[in-house]
């Protein structure tokens, strides 16, 4: 391998670095063109490309296409789109893959590739195999199409055919200058919701609150909005439109594993259904979805493992406590905050209490935020078995990323980070007592397998 060719941009599961730095139109168009050779042999290929607001996005977009129309493969460019956006024009127009230039919720001095094969996520040892054809440099020639088409008049159409209103409800939406402004505030207006929006002006340099929601600090703006209009609740929606954060009316932060709560409830309410999360997902959701005749499944974290869990238990919603949801759904079977927010919206415009009040009937948990903690790449996964084979059979376990124990008093997470050397944790209990000392038999856990390999438990740097 080069020494100087990037391949830490290839990530688990996208491509991804700083512009000029990693990220380069020759590089763009040499993926392009990878990745399109793929598809030669098949019957008249087409690919989708579509792209974020950056203001280096349509110079990337322009380098993938022709990376793509040099192998002889057609191209179909939907233009700025959200993410979503793009994932639903592949599976309307049953196209053969599709390639997104966005750098997701980071800053506007990066972008990269989002990469789809056929509706579904390319993630993984497929991104690395990507990077080896990369480099190999082996592409197939030929002259591909070039085409530009809409989607936006169908996505509008299918989106509004399969949400509903009760009511209207008044919120304050916040798009941060992000792709969310290309679908949110009209779909959510067409239902029938009051719409204040902030942030509205498209602008890929994401001067208001930032590209990320999530960020300390970057809901003030959405908590006081929603404050001063006396609206119900505030959505934040993040720079590629695949991300849903949400306040209630006293413009208090919930949780994604809060706000699915509502949207399970309204499910279970004509019958059973099967939810899948991740196994960092409070207990408090896990409770109430089986409390009421369903079956909730914890699955390691990261979108192509919920979209796996889901197909394999014809699960009728997904979600991870970063923000994703995904619904059972033909059009929209994957990760939309705009759809995702009419979701949200409709379940309450139907239910008799608020969001702060359903999710404050639900079990109570009281969660920890502790902090990551230092381990080397090369024993961090041996570190997690280890604390997890110091359980006896009084807990019950799940080992499908890291290890969740789960007590009588409440439960604990430990797992390797994907991206750092780092073990992540979290905890829950039922009372705030029972918190600390589930914490505490973690950390005495951690502490002791650490010790026997001569490592301190130690934070992790950032």
């Amino acid at each position: 391998m080069s020494t100087d060719f990037p391949d830490h941009v290839f990530r688990e599961y996208d491509i991804r670095g700083k512009v000029d730095r990693d990220i380069t139109p020759e590089l763009v168009r040499q993926i392009g063109a990878a990745y399109a050779t793929r598809f030669v042999n098949r019957e008249n290929p087409i690919l989708a490309v579509g792209r974020d607001l950056r203001a280096t996005s349509a110079t990337l977009s322009e380098a993938v296409i022709e990376g793509m129309l040099s192998t002889g493969v057609n191209v179909v460019d939907v233009g700025q789109a959200p993410m979503p956006g793009l994932y639903f024009a592949i599976g309307l127009w049953d196209l053969d893959a599709g390639v997104g230039i966005t750098a997701s919720h980071r800053p506007s001095d990066e972008n990269g590739l989002k990469v789809r094969m056929g509706d579904g996520p390319f993630y993984g040892d497929d991104l690395q195999v990507l990077m080896e054809e990369v480099l190999a440099g082996d592409f197939a020639t030929g002259s591909g199409n070039y085409e530009t088409r809409d989607f936006y008049p169908d996505y509008f159409r299918l989106a509004a055919q399969q949400l509903s209103a009760e009511r209207s409800i008044d919120i304050v939406l916040d798009l941060g200058n992000g792709c969310g402004t290309l679908t949110a505030p009209r779909l959510l207006r067409e239902l029938g919701y009051g719409v204040t929006t902030l942030f509205e002006e498209p602008d890929g340099t994401f001067p208001g609150r930032g590209p990320d929601p999530t960020k300390p600090g970057a809901m003030e703006p959405l908590k006081q909005k929603v404050l001063e209009t006396g609206a119900e609740l505030g959505i934040a929606i993040d720079a590629d439109g695949d991300r849903v954060a949400v306040v209630d009316h006293r413009g208090e932060y919930v949780q994604p594993d809060e706000y699915m709560i509502p949207i399970c409830r309204e499910l279970l309410a004509d019958g059973p259904i099967t939810v899948v999360s991740e196994v960092r997902c409070s207990q408090s959701i896990v409770d109430d979805v089986e409390a009421r005749g369903g079956e909730m499944f914890l699955e390691a974290c990261g979108y192509p493992f919920i979209l796996a869990g889901m197909e394999r238990r014809d699960a009728q919603i997904g979600f991870e406590t970063t923000g994703h949801c995904y619904f059972k759904d033909p059009f929209f079977k994957f990760d939309d905050a705009t759809y995702g927010a009419g979701r949200l919206l409709g379940a309450l415009s139907r239910a008799d209490e608020s969001l702060r009040e359903i999710v404050d009937s639900a079990p109570r948990y009281y969660p920890a935020d502790p902090p990551r903690y230092a381990c080397p790449n090369d024993l961090k996964f041996q570190v997690v078995e280890e604390v997890a084979d110091t359980y006896s059979d009084e807990y019950r376990i799940i080992r499908t990323d890291g290890v969740r124990a789960q007590s009588a008093d409440g439960w604990s997470v430990l797992r390797a980070s994907n991206t750092g050397e780092e073990l992540v944790s979290r905890w829950e209990g039922k009372t705030e007592q029972a918190r600390d000392k589930v914490g505490e038999d973690l950390m005495g856990r951690l502490r002791d397998v650490m010790a026997k390999r001569g490592l301190p438990l130690a934070k992790a740097d950032h």
